[in-house]
């Protein structure tokens, strides 16, 4: 790890980490964590095992990404976004099944926002700030509300770049 900003942060020993990331304090990254480049953790941040990250990745002060997430190429994650992936919690639930998030290049999500399990954010989306995403967002498109849902505006902006047949 390249750069501790403050103390108290628990890294996990085979935490694999890229070039010039920062990791603030009261952070915990747990073990088999994956880290690209220039990624910059926040204080009081939990990072389960075996999240992947890729470069350019900031997460903000609060937020909880659970086991086994996959979060794309620059990728902001606002303060106090919390990303579940038990559909059942249950305290020792024999039928648990992990069903972390997925996070294309290139998605913001907002403070306090909260992913449901199994959701899966495409390229380029934006999640409102205090959103609860319950379903799979399409690329490029802006999710707000509780629960959340695409802006009417982004309906066919989104459709027109999943087909190929137009951009932003």
């Amino acid at each position: 790890m390249d750069h501790f900003r403050g103390r108290f942060v628990d890294i996990a020993p085979d935490v694999q980490c890229g070039e010039d990331c920062e990791v603030w304090s009261f952070a915990i990254i747990c073990a088999g964590v994956r880290m690209g480049h220039r990624c910059v953790i926040g204080s009081h941040v939990y990072v389960g095992r075996g999240v992947v990250l890729g470069d350019d990745v900031r997460i903000q002060h609060g937020a909880f990404i659970p086991n086994g997430t996959r979060i794309g190429h620059r990728v902001f994650i606002g303060p106090n976004a919390t990303f579940t992936d038990d559909r059942y919690p249950r305290v020792n639930n024999p039928q648990y099944h992990a069903e972390p998030p997925v996070l294309e290049d290139d998605v913001s999500v907002g403070a306090a926002a909260v992913l449901l399990p199994g959701v899966t954010l495409g390229h380029g989306c934006v999640i409102g700030a205090g959103a609860v995403v319950t379903h799979a967002v399409l690329p490029f498109a802006t999710w707000v509300g509780h629960p959340a849902r695409a802006r009417r505006s982004d309906h066919a902006r989104a459709a027109a770049n999943t087909t190929g047949h137009g951009q932003l």
